[in-house]
């Protein structure tokens, strides 16, 4: 298939080459403040080996987990990125053919093979392809399985793997826990997530985990009201987590089967969407209520107004949630919904009936908040990536900053160019929500080449990008890592 210039298949084509401590050449500005790290995490290849051998994967959340580091300090970015060393990254470049399962591609088993793993959960091989954080004092990436992989933070190499100092059970994972800082001497931070076990009555654990711990601390288990959900993740505020139950349902026998994620769920728009409020202090569930169905793969954040949460979350229709990002789809000329409509759903504690307003008509996926000050409260600004003004369509190919009270919106867009998330990164001197930089990893077709994009946060103009030497595939999420006081 021979692609125009300025289309985003480019992002769809593998990285092979990996780079260290590349200066990037600069163009405009770059704040004085700015001193830190930006840690990307996307697929580098949807082949099992380089060069396009060997089997290919069928799905983009199944390209091996490659990492990408823009260095900012004094004016200047310097860039490197590197392949994640998983077993499935080992198994895959060693043998050629994918040996563990993803979401959308599962290792070919001969009949003898899928008869003695009958029953079992899918076998995983950590390709931790979609988020990074830190776990323990560790720098790891992320994925929807249990475990994490730990990488250097300086030279991106894959280290030592560790596990949990517990027996939480899981066969799933949230990608996405939430991290908040803890007040007082002590100080410290504690991460939130849950896992999902599969069973004949599958289960949520919700957890949490000091920053200087690997033991796990069990909050909650909901049994899940018949089939397990897919949530990708999940909305939290000081007192209280909030699990949205969309009604894409695993289907536990297809799973123990052997068959991919992608094919072992379910959409059964009859049961409605249901949101699932646990109490963190006792661990009891407050409220478990039932709304039309909808889907959402990140929401962007809920607080609590006058006896009710309020979550704030991009919508969309979930029949074709997971398989719009089958690579065939992707790389094919059908539509797709890849933003949704920006809805604040009110969820009454007593457990009466949730409504929803429409925040914006902006269409928004990838959305990022002003974290360490808002996570959990009320917030004015959400930024993310973008579509025309419909919800069907190709791809996001723009930038866009909503105002949550009166709906208005900022774009930034060049043509041929697709942005990634957007990460927020506060100006230690500010004091509006907003006064900071939106950082993009960008892909630029017409180049074959992309650029990190800096933009400001209050007027959403560019003030300065990076250009990277090659084409970066089109990627998930990422996190900025300030410099620590009196770090040179």
């Amino acid at each position: 298939m021979v692609l125009s210039s300025d289309d985003y298949r480019v992002g769809l084509e593998a990285l092979d080459a990996e780079l260290a401590d590349t200066e990037l050449e600069t163009t405009g500005t770059l704040p004085a403040w700015l001193h830190g790290t930006l840690v990307r995490n996307g697929p580098g290849r949807w082949s099992a080996q380089p060069g396009g051998r060997g089997e290919r994967s069928k799905h983009w959340f199944d390209g091996l987990a490659m990492l990408q580091r823009f260095r900012v300090e004094d004016g200047r970015v310097t860039y490197a990125n590197r392949y994640v060393h998983s077993p499935a990254w080992r198994a895959a470049t060693e043998t050629g053919a994918f040996g563990y399962a993803e979401v959308g591609t599962v290792p070919t088993r001969s009949l003898v093979e899928r008869v003695r793993r009958f029953g079992r959960p899918p076998e995983t091989g950590t390709n931790a392809v979609v988020n990074v954080l830190r776990l323990g004092g560790r720098h790891v990436a992320v994925t929807e399985t249990p475990d994490a992989v730990p990488y250097d933070p300086t030279t991106l190499e894959t280290l030592a793997p560790v596990g949990y100092d517990d027996d939480l059970p899981g066969d799933w994972c949230c990608a996405h826990p939430h991290h908040e800082d803890i007040a007082g001497p002590a100080g410290g931070g504690v991460l939130t997530g849950f896992t999902v076990e599969y069973g004949r009555r599958s289960t949520y654990h919700l957890y949490e985990l000091a920053d200087d711990s690997l033991e796990r601390r069990l909050v909650a288990s909901v049994p899940a009201a018949g089939r397990p959900s897919y949530m990708h993740s999940f909305a939290l505020t000081p007192r209280f987590a909030v699990l949205v139950e969309y009604p894409l349902l695993a289907n536990a026998v297809s799973l123990l089967a052997g068959r991919s994620i992608v094919d072992s769920h379910d959409w059964r728009p009859a049961q409605g969407t249901r949101f699932t409020v646990v109490e963190r202090s006792t661990g009891s569930v407050v409220c478990r209520s039932t709304t039309p169905a909808f889907f959402c793969y990140h929401q962007v954040n809920a607080f609590e107004d006058d006896g009710a949460l309020l979550v704030d979350l991009p919508s969309t229709g979930g029949e074709q949630a997971m398989h719009q990002f089958d690579l065939a789809a992707l790389r094919g000329p059908g539509p797709r919904t890849p933003a949704g409509e920006l809805r604040r759903y009110r969820v009454p504690l007593d457990g009466g009936p949730v409504t929803y307003r429409l925040l914006s008509a902006t269409p928004l996926e990838f959305p990022r908040i002003a974290y360490e000050t808002r996570l959990g409260r009320p917030y004015l600004h959400v930024y993310g990536v973008g579509t025309p003004g419909t919800l069907t369509t190709s791809f996001s190919d723009r930038l866009v900053k909503v105002d949550v009270d009166d709906g208005s919106s900022r774009t930034w867009a060049e043509p041929g160019c697709w942005p990634g998330e957007p990460v927020f990164v506060a100006d230690p001197t500010g004091t509006a929500e907003d006064d900071g930089v939106v950082l993009s990893l960008v892909l630029e077709g017409r180049t074959r080449r992309s650029f990190l994009l800096v933009l400001d946060a209050v007027t959403f103009r560019e003030v300065a990008r990076a250009e990277v030497p090659h084409a970066a595939p089109l990627g998930f999420h990422g996190q900025w890592y300030p410099d620590e006081a009196g770090e040179d």
